[in-house]
């Protein structure tokens, strides 16, 4: 069995000056709900094994929010491909994983994190002809799915199980 942990970064601050998306940062509402987020997360104890982080501005500091303790992980990786990829590239990185991995979390973005929930919900079904299953994956939304696999090469093969979807109040 693995798990998949889905997290959007938390609200970004549109006001704020930028050079380019990749730059933007979390607005004030953001950082409470990624404070939010780390209260929940501290609640459930949760940690995982590996932690895979898109290296835009807004989801590092999502991270630094929820990870102020230090201890979400085992390894953490930031990656400039979580904010280029589409959700099949990333589907395809996580099948690649270490097999002796059980928990992964994604801290990323829409759209490739609400198509790469609907796949691992669904399973091997063609997700792009499907309405999906969220309105809209929410800003600072965090979704575990529990897949009965044994090995991540098998990841989307079958459908997972949601096991919890927290959004901020």
């Amino acid at each position: 069995m693995k798990q998949i942990h889905l997290i959007r970064h938390a609200k970004s601050d549109w006001e704020s000056e930028f050079r380019a998306d990749h730059e933007r940062p979390l607005s004030e509402r953001g950082k409470q709900n990624a404070k939010s987020l780390r209260k929940y997360l501290e609640k459930l104890e949760f940690q995982c094994d590996l932690f895979l982080v898109s290296n835009s501005k807004r989801t590092c500091d999502t991270y630094r929010i929820i990870n102020r303790k230090g201890n979400l992980s085992k390894e953490e990786i930031v990656s400039e491909e979580l904010y280029e990829f589409d959700a099949e590239e990333i589907l395809t990185k996580l099948r690649n994983s270490d097999s002796e991995l059980e928990t992964i979390a994604l801290l990323g973005h829409n759209p490739w994190m609400e198509e790469l929930a609907n796949r691992l919900i669904r399973g091997n079904e063609d997700v792009s002809q499907l309405e999906s299953v969220f309105f809209k994956f929410p800003t600072c939304g965090f979704l575990s799915i529990r897949n009965e696999i044994s090995s991540w090469n098998e990841l989307g093969s079958v459908p997972g199980k949601i096991i919890r979807f927290w959004i901020p109040g």
